[in-house]
């Protein structure tokens, strides 16, 4: 082809042909298809093919009640060190009061204390310590339990196989979460429901005395059976080991008790595993999982290698599930089910409809006018705005983006913004054509003139979109990716596509003169 570099061909061409077989996927949509490369298709938003919507509350109260109570057996702990003897210790709803019989060594038990809880309202008063509860220190907590719920939900929600959920704060203490496609919610809520942490306790088998008068002794608690409530366990109440250490879980199977859980801890975990079964062969070390017991196996010889079996009566479902909260890690506590709607396709079927008609009543019109002030030129341009759809289109199924009624609206938007590039452009070779006599002199110099124009234009209509999307959430950041890719796969088709049609079809022609 004339006056038209070889690379810049093969670039345009293989763009092209990549862009049509890339958005194949998509226009098939097989959502049950296996086959790896139809994968590659665009996930459809919960607006479009409906599925679950789930607020959850993060049960703060829970979370101070548990601080409250560190307090208390930190304080008990300092005091025994000390040899300094506690009257009375009262647990409210936002402190701890603490009444020593003396005041000999309140100052020390105070810095140890502090050096412990950072930031903690401690007051001081003749033998008495408050440990308070105030905004400052609820803030700390409450942002830290979020975070962490946020990350642990994302990754339970992940590992049960949920596509392109939307999980995002809301408010103080909630999180939002939009699981597309999703009829039957009830498994991922099982999911969510439980906290799951996992630790690990010495059963005391020698004081049966308090186990039935249900007294828990200093440094033991009562824990029930899960499966028959009239079990008990009298338990060490400090846990020699917790799920943080675990870095596996999986499903597995027992030749004696049928479905199990098997775990593996990482190298620190290992250790301390080892040494407590080493330290403790003989006794029954009990699994407690939100505070029942799951199972409480008798020790018979060291368990060096780090992994270990967690059994009950699981079935093959039961099994999987514990495995999938072990790896996502414990909520720090639990979450509330406060809003629950499941959102049908139906609308999202109309929607999905009038967004093609919009769209290609938009496309009709833009060619015809397009064809009609431009003639040949226009009809060029025209497919340039064809293939720009289908480079949106495989783009969008590459990175596995999820389309929203909102980036339908942005895809809508690209087939305006498509032409305006090649209005310009035309525009310039017009100007150029009173100058010039060259016909291929006259399309360079008006591509040239008008590519910073389309460049200053394109650029700042990109920025915005990716801000959109730094700082925009659901819906909004579903706008900012149509709207991003469509300025992107525009800048192509106008500035290389549009120009190597025009090429090609003066080289075919052979014209000597342009008319626009």
């Amino acid at each position: 082809m004339r006056n038209y570099p070889i690379w810049k061909s093969f670039t345009v061409i293989s763009l092209v042909i990549l862009g049509i077989i890339f958005s194949i996927p998509s226009i098939i949509y097989d959502d049950d298809s296996e086959n790896w490369f139809l994968k590659n298709k665009i996930n459809l938003g919960l607006d479009l093919q409906g599925g679950s919507y789930l607020l959850l509350e993060v049960q703060l109260d829970v979370l101070y009640k548990e601080e409250l109570e560190n307090f208390s057996d930190s304080i008990r702990v300092l005091a025994r060190e000390s040899s300094s003897k506690i009257k009375q210790i009262i647990i409210n709803e936002n402190n701890v009061t603490v009444i020593f019989e003396n005041t000999k060594k309140i100052d020390e038990i105070k810095s140890s204390f502090l050096q412990m809880y950072r930031g903690v309202n401690l007051q001081h008063k003749d033998n008495q310590l408050n440990i308070n509860l105030d905004d400052i220190y609820k803030k700390t907590i409450q942002d830290s339990a979020i975070k962490q719920s946020l990350e642990i939900v994302r990754k339970r929600i992940d590992e049960s196989g949920t596509k392109e959920p939307l999980i995002q704060r809301s408010g103080k203490k909630r999180i939002l979460l939009q699981l597309p496609g999703v009829k039957n919610p009830e498994r991922i809520k099982e999911l969510l429901g439980k906290t799951a942490k996992l630790t690990f306790h010495l059963v005391d088998n020698e004081n049966e005395e308090a186990l039935n008068a249900n007294i828990e002794p200093f440094g033991k608690m009562i824990v029930k059976d899960i499966y028959n409530e009239n079990i008990k366990y009298l338990l060490d109440k400090r846990a020699l080991i917790g799920g943080e250490s675990l870095v596996d879980a999986k499903g597995s199977f027992d030749q004696t008790e049928g479905h199990a859980v098997s775990f593996r801890f990482d190298t620190d975990g290992a250790q301390k595993f080892g040494k407590i079964t080493s330290k403790n062969v003989g006794r029954n070390l009990a699994v407690v999982l939100d505070g029942v017991v799951i199972t409480a196996p008798r020790i018979n010889s060291p368990i060096t290698g780090g992994s270990g079996i967690i059994t009950g009566n699981f079935n093959a479902q039961e099994a999987s599930d514990l495995a999938v909260l072990l790896r996502a890690g414990a909520l720090p506590a639990p979450l509330e089910i406060v809003e629950e709607r499941s959102v049908g396709a139906g609308l999202g079927a109309d929607s999905i409809a009038a967004g093609q008609i919009a769209a290609i009543i938009g496309m009709i019109l833009v060619c015809i006018f397009m064809i009609l002030i431009y003639g040949t030129f226009g009809a060029l341009a025209n497919v340039s705005l064809i293939v720009n759809l289908f480079i949106i289109i495989s783009l969008l199924g590459t990175i596995g983006a999820t389309l929203t009624l909102p980036g339908i609206a942005g895809i809508v938007l690209t087939i305006g913004m498509a032409v305006d590039a090649n209005v310009l452009i035309f525009e310039r070779i017009k100007e150029e054509s009173l100058k010039q006599t060259k016909v291929f002199q006259i399309v360079k110099n008006g591509f040239d003139r008008a590519m910073s124009t389309i460049l200053d234009a394109n650029i700042t209509t990109l920025i915005a979109a990716v801000l959109l999307f730094a700082f925009g959430s659901g819906p909004i950041r579903g706008f900012s990716i149509t709207l991003s890719l469509g300025v992107i796969a525009s800048m192509f088709t106008a500035l290389m596509l549009t120009n190597f049609l025009v090429y090609m079809y003066l080289s075919i022609t052979n014209k000597k003169e342009l008319k626009l």
